[in-house]
């Protein structure tokens, strides 16, 4: 079969695979570029020039898409080598061919993931505290700015060097006692670095990250995932209605300002109260014509009429969007039971495949592996959904240290420090979504749609599992990291599977607060204020 030279000359990769991969990858890095570009712009300060910590975030977000997205591609190349009744095919019946062929996946994952840890735990770390140097002072010089950035982000320099060196290390074990020299131990543990210490090492950085990004699903996605779909359902406010309400407040409002000027209309000086409230008074006056500026630019808007007919289709969207939701939870919570049945913490909570009971999501998928690339689109789909809500949730809630809200995720509000923790923010989500994804999906992202011969004289085809004999099935390249590293670390295991727990509860609670909280009107979605959390009268009209 005619192919494309791989990284040995003798070895040919057929060109439907190589086409097939590359091609698609490329289109989604391509999309990736344009969807991140298009949130980032929008979410930026307009009153801010400087677009360094745009190209950041943008930068950032864009890795951590492609690198998600690269395993729907691993899906493909790992399932393409095996027939539909599970032989091998020609080309892929050579061991050394697949392996090949396994270790370019690898090789990407190693790239991205390495590239994607440089930029969370140096690049953002450094350029918040560069441009926040920058805000504070304009005239402090470039290289003053380096040093003081590099200060305060030299914490994230050494956290990162102790993760890779602890994976490095420490999954080794100890040094068998073969009474070798110091130098024969140290030679045992320099082969053992060459041999497996950048997965390792990677291994453990990933986890680190997948652990993070769970907090975040926990605290911002798993709100997302409700409110959002919910946002396109629920009624959308009358400009009209709303001005006439605004109207009416003025009104009121200026009717208590001539009282209180008649209350003083012999000379007599204000008393201290009445002095604070008239100026409240003349304030809120201001405040009064910015709105009502604001609500009449939203009722003459080309897109406020064209939303009017629109609004059946948002409605159906919505619930389509809603139906995704639940199912993408109830594909969570199926393996979750499973996985507290069959499995336990010693184990990591490492499910055998035999054991998965009927999961919607995970069946259409796997079907849908036989015909590339509809999986991948429908994944591909998944994943900007599952962005999309993140990105929702966050600006939704806010960025909060502790209890103090340290920045706001609003339109062409967005401070440039706040897009910087924003993208650190989304890409610990995103890594965390592959490891999701492997529990919402199990057959799915760990062998595709492989199949195997059962049996010596009467051959059953069967789906692959983790019961197959060896070398008739294998796994993903992902779905073969995380396993290793799960089997020497099993406290990581439990932990995932806790967090993942704790998301779906999260979710439930969420979806009951955003199904009965109001939905936020014109003036609040036009000036980026949450609801009545910010306790203003002249919005909650």
């Amino acid at each position: 079969m005619e192919g494309v030279s791989g990284f040995n000359d003798t070895i040919k990769i057929p060109w439907e695979l190589f086409i097939g991969s590359t091609s698609t990858y490329g289109a989604i890095i391509l999309l990736s570029l344009i969807v991140v570009w298009v949130y980032i712009v929008r979410y930026g300060h307009a009153a801010y020039t400087d677009v360094g910590p745009r190209i950041i975030s943008i930068l950032t977000c864009v890795l951590v898409l492609i690198s998600v997205l690269l395993l729907p591609v691993d899906v493909f190349m790992t399932s393409y080598q095996k027939y539909s009744n599970g032989t091998w095919r020609e080309w892929a019946a050579d061991n050394s061919t697949r392996q090949q062929i396994n270790n370019s996946v690898l090789y990407t994952y190693y790239t991205c993931y390495t590239l994607l840890t440089f930029s969370i735990f140096i690049l953002l770390p450094f350029s918040y505290f560069f441009f926040e140097e920058g805000d504070a002072d304009e005239n402090v010089p470039v290289a003053e700015r380096c040093c003081t950035a590099f200060k305060y982000s030299a914490c994230f320099i050494f956290l990162v060097a102790a993760l890779l060196l602890c994976g490095a290390f420490i999954q080794f074990g100890s040094i068998p006692n073969t009474n070798g020299t110091t130098i024969d131990d140290l030679k045992y543990l320099g082969d053992q670095i060459k041999e497996r210490g950048v997965e390792a090492a990677l291994s453990t950085t990933i986890s680190v990250c997948t652990v993070m990004g769970l907090f975040v699903f926990i605290l911002y996605t798993a709100y997302g995932l409700s409110a959002f779909p919910l946002n396109f359902i629920k009624a959308r406010g009358s400009a009209a209605k709303e001005l006439e309400k605004l109207n009416c407040n003025r009104i009121v409002r200026d009717d208590e300002e001539r009282l209180l000027v008649s209350k003083y209309a012999d000379g007599r000086p204000m008393i201290p109260a009445d002095r604070r409230r008239m100026e409240k008074l003349r304030a809120d006056k201001h405040r009064y014509n910015e709105l009502e500026r604001l609500l009449d630019s939203e009722r003459q808007s080309c897109w406020t009429k064209i939303q009017i007919f629109l609004r059946p289709f948002s409605i159906v969207l919505g619930i389509v969007l809603l139906l995704l939701s639940i199912a993408f939870m109830s594909s969570l919570g199926v393996t979750l039971a499973d996985k507290f049945v069959y499995s336990n913490f010693t184990m990591g909570y490492f499910l055998s495949a035999t054991h998965y009971h009927y999961n919607p999501m995970n069946f259409i998928l796997t079907e849908a592996q036989h015909i590339f690339p509809i999986d991948y689109v429908l994944i591909t789909l998944l994943v900007f959904y599952v962005a999309a809500c993140t990105v929702n949730g966050i600006r939704r809630i806010g960025i909060w240290f502790f209890w103090v809200k340290v920045f706001e995720v609003v339109p062409h509000r967005t401070m440039p420090q706040g897009l910087l923790i924003l993208s650190g923010l989304f890409s610990c989500a995103m890594v965390a979504l592959n490891q999701v994804v492997l529990v919402a999906l199990p057959t799915y992202a760990t062998y595709g749609s492989q199949h195997y011969r059962n049996g010596t004289g009467n051959v059953t085809v069967v789906p692959c599992d983790n019961h197959a004999p060896p070398g008739d099935c294998q796994l993903t390249q992902f779905a073969s990291i995380i396993a290793r590293f799960t089997l020497h670390a099993n406290l990581y295991g439990a932990i995932v599977t806790y967090l993942i727990a704790a998301f779906v509860v999260v979710y439930v609670v969420g979806f009951i607060v955003a199904l009965f909280r109001r939905k936020r009107n014109i003036l609040e979605k036009a000036i980026g204020v949450q609801g009545s959390d910010e306790d203003d009268p002249l919005l909650n009209i």
